[in-house]
């Protein structure tokens, strides 16, 4: 009879010749994956602030250099206009119908437009920048969120099947 006890009692715990449990077995290796999961996390979140500057740094660049491009474009743009307002004054004003003041105010009305234009585009970038991180830190609140739900319903799933064939064997 104790053979037959015995016999169940290794059934039940699955002993190794080890002498280690497959239950403790089973253990350590999720214990193990889940060490190792928050070690990888661990890493990642250490190097955040620099991948968080990389992109500060990457947008402020972005920014900066359509700034200097607006500015250098605008500039130029007053010289062209300052010279043919000087140059052409007299031949506009004696052979054409439109005045140079006209033509180099709406000129001047012209680039202002691509500058504005310029500009807001810029801001939609980054609004769209900014909207996408916020999806998807929903998204990953939402992620994080449905897999405790799917791991809760697999587990009593899991504690279901258990007690079923529990109750089978006794």
């Amino acid at each position: 009879m104790s053979s037959d006890f015995k016999k169940e009692d290794n059934i039940k715990n699955n002993t190794t010749n080890g002498g280690s449990t497959t239950k403790e077995i089973i253990d350590k290796t999720f214990d193990d994956a889940k060490k190792n999961v928050r070690n990888a996390v661990d890493e990642t979140h250490r190097g955040l602030p620099r991948y968080m500057q990389t992109v500060t740094d990457n947008q402020e660049q972005a920014v900066l250099a359509a700034r200097d491009s607006v500015e250098n474009y605008l500039e130029s743009q007053r010289k062209i206009s300052n010279s043919f307002q000087t140059a052409w004054s007299s031949f506009f004003d004696n052979y054409i119908w439109m005045s140079p003041k006209r033509i180099t105010e709406t000129y001047a009305r012209l680039v202002s437009s691509l500058s504005d234009i310029t500009i807001a585009t810029i801001r939609m970038g980054n609004n769209m920048m900014f909207t996408n991180t916020e999806a998807t830190k929903m998204f990953m609140q939402y992620t994080r969120e449905n897999t405790g739900e799917m791991s809760r319903i697999s587990v009593n799933a899991a504690k279901m099947l258990e007690e079923t064939t529990t109750n089978k064997l006794s």
